[in-house]
C-alpha cells in the first residue's frame, strides 16, 4: 500500500469507526435498547422488580413508598425516574446498589413520555 493515497471520506470514516469505550455497562448497547414501544408489563414492571420492589414493597415499604401494581408504579414514576437518573455519589440515587443502566432509565422515561400505559 505504499503511495496509497486515502480520501478524506475513507480518513473520516477510519477514524470514527475506531472509538471504543471501556466500560459499556455504564453506556449500554443501543443495539439493544428499543424504546420505540415500551411495555409495562414486558420492560418496566421486570426492571421495576428486580430494582425496586425489594425495598418498596410489603407491609412496611421504604420511606411508605410502595411499588406494587400499575397504579402505584405510574403515580411515582417522575420521582422514580429522578432518583434513577441522579450521580453515583448522591445519597438520593436509586437504587441504592448503584446506578441502573442507560437503557434501563432510557426506557422508563420513554414509557412515561408515552403516558404511562398499563400494556
Amino acid at each position: 500500500m505504499k503511495g496509497q493515497k486515502w480520501s478524506p471520506l475513507a480518513l473520516a470514516l477510519l477514524v470514527l469507526t475506531g472509538c471504543t469505550y471501556d466500560n459499556l455497562q455504564t453506556l449500554g448497547d443501543p443495539r439493544d435498547c428499543d424504546t420505540f414501544e415500551v411495555s409495562y408489563g414486558m420492560d418496566i414492571l421486570p426492571l421495576v422488580s428486580d430494582h425496586c420492589q425489594g425495598c418498596h414493597s410489603g407491609a412496611a415499604p421504604s420511606a411508605g413508598i410502595g411499588f406494587e401494581g400499575h397504579a402505584e408504579i405510574a403515580s411515582n414514576a417522575e420521582n422514580m425516574l429522578d432518583r434513577m437518573g441522579r450521580a453515583p455519589d448522591d445519597n438520593l440515587l436509586m437504587p441504592q446498589s448503584g446506578k441502573l443502566d442507560s437503557c434501563s432509565i432510557a426506557l422508563f422515561s420513554a414509557w412515561i413520555n408515552a403516558g404511562k400505559p398499563n400494556n
